[in-house]
């Protein structure tokens, strides 16, 4: 469809060229006299020289490969790449400070940064690593060589092209090998949770160093192809159990905890690396605002501002829930119901430890990079938080209702990471629908009446407790005022204690036997 297309914008183009020369040309052969018996042609010469059936097919044959070369163009497949950080992305006073957030601390994987001297310790550990998971799967190490180099040309083509250039067949194969070993390696201890294979990561690493690992195995530039750590998965883990052993550890990163689950992570998909499949586990925003366009003669600024904090929507009558547990994995992770009194921003359990920040600036940067999905989910969900988050007391209501988990000293800290995450662009349907659900609920004065008398009065036991008996005072000295200003007739009184006292002196009747 998309070739037709082109083709057919080609062959207009040139269609509207011609149609202004032969207006050119009309034009000036109507400064003569012609009469009715005379024939007029015209013809379209480059060269003057060149005869006139020359110049036309020379024309046609320059119209005929415009439309060869659209069609070529289109042919032409989109090749994914594992891309480097967008230069755009560093530039700015924001871009600077985060700039160390693309960059490995501990080890490299790949090319990208292979080489690199303050990264030369961990390469020895790489090799300890190898043997391990030789053991651990119980192969030779020349029986996973010849595994991986079966799709080292596959691999080669998933980095920038000219990358790989330094490295032959056999180099690239055994870079390509023990990297991935590495990951691996280090994701069975993360999931598993084996005491030996922690410790030496620890002896060999450092505590701190072992901490950034989880850091550097996610950065956009430090990937290996999926297609690698796919082909070394199936040599130890039978079955679906590697699929089991990922699922353990994105659950890990995302909610501070191995959580068992029955999730296919690997369902269906084809991940270029491990940073689109920890992102397509990742992705937030509710499913359920559907697909639709929105106006398009809406403000682009208008429909992409800030909403109101977490504290803010509390005093509009908008309470945070947390999602069911059993449904955190349903990639429903933000969800807006708007109920008679009161409304309900459902969030999901989410960990925020010190790798967060440049985890999710490198899931960032690979949704803004070419030819990688473009719905801008991730980007999304950060923007929403960033929205919500911005006191130590918004933190501190996420924290008790027990949706964000977060590993610093400090509430201030976290409202600082997300202060320091840049977003550049978010999917501006996800992000209006839910600003305008809660805008709308936000200006309904009804609701919001509603959502003060519950904050103000009836936010604890106390405050409830207070309102009736204040209540009860009021109503008490109303009546006493009124009787004082109208008192009852004498008649009426002895009339009402008659009724008391024959109400105190009168018997319960028996009960029948």
């Amino acid at each position: 469809m998309l070739k037709k297309n082109y083709s057919f914008i080609a062959y207009t183009i040139n269609m509207f060229q011609f149609h202004i020369y032969i207006r050119k040309m009309i034009s000036k052969s109507m400064e003569t006299e012609i009469s009715e018996s005379e024939d007029v042609r015209i013809e379209m010469r480059g060269n003057l020289s060149e005869p006139a059936d020359n110049v036309n097919h020379g024309y046609a044959r320059e119209w005929e490969f415009c439309i060869q070369k659209y069609e070529t163009v289109q042919r032409l497949e989109r090749k994914r790449k594992i891309e480097k950080v967008p230069p755009l992305l560093l530039k700015g006073e924001k871009g600077e400070r985060n700039r160390q957030c693309y960059e490995p601390m501990v080890i490299s994987l790949g090319p990208y940064h292979h080489k690199r001297d303050d990264l030369a310790a961990a390469d020895k550990y790489k090799l300890i690593t190898l043997e391990e998971y030789c053991l651990s799967c119980k192969k030779t190490m020349d029986l996973l060589y010849n595994k991986v180099f079966e799709v080292v040309q596959d691999a080669r083509k998933c980095y920038v092209d000219g990358s790989t250039d330094e490295y032959n067949d056999e180099q690239f194969t055994r870079m390509m090998l023990r990297d991935g070993c590495f990951v691996l390696f280090f994701i069975h201890c993360i999931a598993s949770e084996p005491n030996t294979m922690l410790m030496l990561n620890i002896e060999y690493l450092g505590a701190l160093g072992f901490l950034h690992i989880a850091r550097d195995i996610l950065l956009l530039e430090n990937q290996i192809p999926f297609i690698v750590l796919q082909v070394l998965l199936d040599l130890q883990f039978p079955e679906d159990r590697g699929e089991r052993i990922l699922n353990e550890f994105f659950n890990y990163l995302n909610y501070g905890e191995i959580t068992k689950k029955k999730e296919k992570v690997l369902e269906k998909k084809q991940p270029l690396h491990l940073l689109e499949l920890y992102r397509s586990h990742f992705i937030s925003l509710s499913s359920s605002f559907g697909q639709k366009n929105t106006n398009g003669k809406s403000n682009y600024v208008k429909r992409n501002r800030s909403f109101a904090s977490v504290t803010e929507l509390k005093a509009k009558g908008i309470f945070l829930k947390r999602t069911n547990v059993d449904d955190e994995s349903s990639n429903e992770d933000i969800k807006f119901h708007s109920h008679c009194c009161y409304g309900e921003l459902e969030l999901v359990r989410r960990a925020v430890y010190s790798n967060s920040k440049a985890i999710y600036l490198n899931m960032i940067a690979y949704e803004l990079c070419p030819h990688n999905p473009n719905d801008l989910r991730v980007s999304t969900y950060i923007r929403v938080m960033k929205s919500l988050v911005v006191h130590h007391d918004d933190v501190k209501e996420l924290r008790d209702n027990k949706i964000l988990l977060h590993s610093f000293g400090r509430d201030e800290e976290v409202v600082k990471m997300y202060d320091e995450i840049d977003v550049p662009a978010v999917n501006v349907h996800l992000f209006s629908q839910l600003r305008r659900g809660i805008e709308k609920h936000c200006n309904n004065k009804y609701k919001t009446w509603a959502a003060e008398l519950i904050n103000v009065y009836f936010s604890s036991p106390w405050k409830t407790v207070a309102l009736l008996v204040a209540t009860a005072i009021l109503f008490t000295s109303f009546l006493q005022t009124y009787f004082s200003i109208r008192p009852l007739p004498n008649d009426s009184n002895q009339d009402i204690v008659k009724l008391l006292r024959r109400c105190i002196h009168s018997k319960p009747p028996s009960a029948p036997t």
